[in-house]
C-alpha cells in the first residue's frame, strides 16, 4: 500500500507531538491512524477536516466536536479534550468514535484549550524543523559518499541506520539481489520469501510497504528514471515505518540515481575509448606501437594472451542493458573493455581461457534473454592480431545466428573460420571482386537476384530441386538465372571446376557483408 504522498515538510505522527509536550497526557487509545502526519492544530471543531489535524477541545466544545466528527467523510486524526477527568471522556467517546479512526487523549490539568493548542503547535513545529534538519544532514552524507564513490552497500548502510533493526538490499530490474547490508552483521542477504512476486507485479517508481507471509514488512523504494524502473531498494523489519522514517530512508533513491548518472557517465567515457580503438583497428589507422599502447592503457598486456567476444543481439533485446551486463561480468575478473561496433557488442577479455563468455551467457539466461548470439575468437598474444581477432569473433556470431543462446568458436566453422583470418581488404575483397563483381552490379543495377540465388544454390548442395523450392521459383527460372551468372562471369558455377572458387567466394562475400 502506497503512503501519502509528501511535499517535502517532515512531518510528525500524533503520538510523537503529544507526548512531548510539557504539559501531562495520556493516549487512550491509539488506532492504525494514530501515526498520521501532524498538519494542523486547531480548537475549532468547525474547522477540523480529520486525517492530519489534532482537534483541542474542552467542557464547552465536546459536543460540537463529537458532532463533526460525524460529518466527516473520513474520520481520523486526534482529538485532545483538556480539563476532563479520564472516565467522563472515555464515556463520551468511546462508544461514539470506536470505529472512526480517531485517537483520542487528555490532559486532566485545568488549562485552556488555546494555550494547549499553542504549546501544541509550537511543539509541532520545532519537531518538523529537527525532521528537515535531520534529513538535509542524511542527504549531504549521501552526496558526499556518492561523490567520494561509495558503492551500494554504503548507501544502504547510511540509510537503514536512520530505523532502528531494519535489514537493507538493493534488487535490480530483473529480481537479483545486488547488494546488502544487515544491522546483524549477516552477509549476502537473500530476497524474503514471497517478494519476488510483488517486485515482478508492482515495479513502479514508488514507495510501498508490504506485510510479508513471516510477520516482517517490506518497504520498497523505487529507483528509475521516465518511468523505467532501474532497481528496487528493499528495507525488511519487524514493523511498518512512519511517514518521518519513510522520508529518511526515500533520501537513498536520490543516491542511487546519483551514483548511476556518475557510474552511467563513466562506463559512456570508457566505451567511447574502446569504441574509436575498435574503428582504429578494423580500418588500419593505428601502428602496432601506438596499438599496444592504447591496449595497455585499457589494462591488457598483448602478451599474455586475449581473444575477442563478439555479441550479436536481435531488435527485441535490450542492447543498452546487455552493454552495462557484459562490463559487469568482465569486470569481476578484469577490466572491462567494451565497445561497439558494426551493430555488434565486443570485449576484449583476459586472460584467453577467460570464463567471461559462459558467465555472460549464463547471466543472459537467467534475465530469459534469447536473442543473444556469441562469437569468439582465437587467442591472440600481440597487438597487430586484434583486426583478425575481432573479424573472427564477428564471423563466429554470424555464423551462430541458427542458434541462439550459445557460444560459437572460429575454430569451429570450419571454412568460414579460415576465411575469417584472411586480410579483407587485400585478399578478401580482390577474389569476390573478380568472381562476384559483375553479379552484384548487375543486382544493382536490374534489381535481380543472382547473388542471393548462388548462394542458396550452393548452401543446399548445388541441388537444382531444393534450390528451387526454397526460392520459390520454378526449376527453369533456376537454371535461367544460373546461365545468366556463366554468361556474365564467364565461369559456370555448376561446372566442377568453378564450384570451389565460387563457394569461397560466396563465403569471404557474406563475411564482408557482415562486416560492412
Amino acid at each position: 500500500m502506497s503512503h501519502a504522498s509528501t511535499t517535502g515538510a517532515f512531518d510528525v505522527s500524533v503520538s510523537t507531538a503529544l507526548s512531548l509536550l510539557e504539559h501531562p497526557t495520556r493516549i487512550i487509545r491509539e488506532s492504525a491512524d494514530a501515526a498520521l502526519p501532524v498538519e494542523a492544530v486547531t480548537t475549532q471543531p468547525a474547522l477540523f477536516r480529520g486525517p492530519g489535524e489534532i482537534l483541542v477541545v474542552d467542557r464547552t466544545t465536546v459536543s460540537a466536536a463529537l458532532a463533526r466528527i460525524h460529518e466527516i467523510p473520513r474520520p481520523a486524526g486526534a482529538v485532545v479534550a483538556v480539563g476532563m477527568p479520564e472516565n467522563e471522556l472515555e464515556s463520551l467517546f468511546a462508544a461514539d468514535t470506536e470505529p472512526l479512526g480517531i485517537c483520542l487523549a487528555h490532559c486532566p490539568r485545568q488549562i485552556s484549550a488555546e494555550t494547549y493548542a499553542r504549546d501544541l503547535a509550537r511543539q509541532v513545529e520545532f519537531l518538523r524543523r529537527a525532521g528537515l534538519a535531520r534529513i538535509l544532514k542524511l542527504h549531504d552524507s549521501l552526496v558526499a559518499a556518492v561523490m567520494s564513490g561509495a558503492d551500494v552497500e554504503t548507501i544502504l548502510k547510511l540509510t537503514a541506520r536512520q530505523v532502528a533493526r531494519f535489514d537493507a538490499m538493493f534488487v535490480d530490474y530483473t529480481g537479483a539481489v545486488v547488494s546488502s547490508w544487515s544491522h546483524r552483521g549477516q552477509r549476502s542477504l537473500p530476497l524474503p520469501a514471497g517478494l519476488e512476486d510483488v517486485l515482478k507485479t508492482s515495479p513502479r517508481i514508488d514507495t510501498m510497504q508490504v506485510e510479508l507471509s513471516d510477520g516482517q514488512v517490506a518497504v520498497l523504494v523505487g529507483v528509475g528514471l521516465h518511468d523505467q524502473v532501474e532497481g528496487v531498494i528493499v528495507y525488511v523489519g519487524h514493523r511498518r515505518l512512519t511517514l518521518p522514517e519513510l522520508l529518511l530512508v526515500e533520501r537513498a533513491r536520490a543516491a542511487m540515481l546519483l551514483r548511476f548518472a556518475r557510474e552511467a557517465s563513466r562506463r559512456d567515457a570508457l566505451r567511447s575509448e574502446v569504441e574509436e580503438l575498435l574503428h582504429s583497428t578494423v580500418e588500419g589507422a593505428m601502428s602496432h606501437d601506438k596499438l599496444a599502447a592504447a591496449l595497455r592503457g585499457l589494462g591488457l598486456e598483448p602478451a599474455e594472451g586475449y581473444r575477442v567476444i563478439a555479441v550479436r543481439l536481435d531488435r527485441t533485446a535490450p542492447k543498452a542493458r546487455a552493454f552495462t551486463l557484459l562490463e559487469d561480468v568482465a569486470a569481476a575478473s578484469t577490466r572491462p573493455i567494451v565497445g561497439g561496433l558494426q551493430g555488434k557488442i565486443f570485449c576484449l577479455v583476459q586472460p584467453a581461457d577467460s570464463t567471461v563468455p559462459e558467465d555472460f551467457l549464463q547471466a543472459c539466461r537467467s534475465r530469459g534473454w534469447k536473442a543473444i548470439t556469441i562469437g569468439r575468437s582465437r587467442p591472440k598474444t600481440d597487438a597487430e592480431s586484434l583486426a583478425l581477432a575481432i573479424r573472427e569473433a564477428a564471423t563466429a556470431s554470424q555464423a551462430s545466428a541458427h542458434a541462439t543462446n550459445e557460444i560459437q568458436d572460429v575454430t569451429a566453422l570450419g571454412l568460414p573460420g579460415l576465411l575469417a583470418g584472411l586480410d579483407p581488404q587485400t585478399v578478401m575483397r580482390p577474389f569476390t571482386d573478380m568472381l562476384l563483381g559483375d553479379l552484384v552490379r548487375h543486382d544493382a543495377t536490374n534489381n535481380t537476384e543472382l547473388v542471393s540465388t548462388l548462394a542458396a544454390f550452393f548452401a543446399l548442395g548445388c541441388r537444382p530441386g531444393p534450390t528451387a523450392e526454397r526460392l520459390c521459383i520454378h526449376r527453369h527460372t533456376l537454371s535461367y538465372r544460373l546461365d545468366r551468372v556463366a554468361e556474365l562471369t564467364g565461369k559456370d558455377p555448376r561446372s566442377p571446376e568453378w564450384m570451389l572458387s565460387f563457394g569461397v567466394a560466396l563465403q569471404m562475400h557474406a563475411i564482408l557483408e557482415a562486416g560492412s
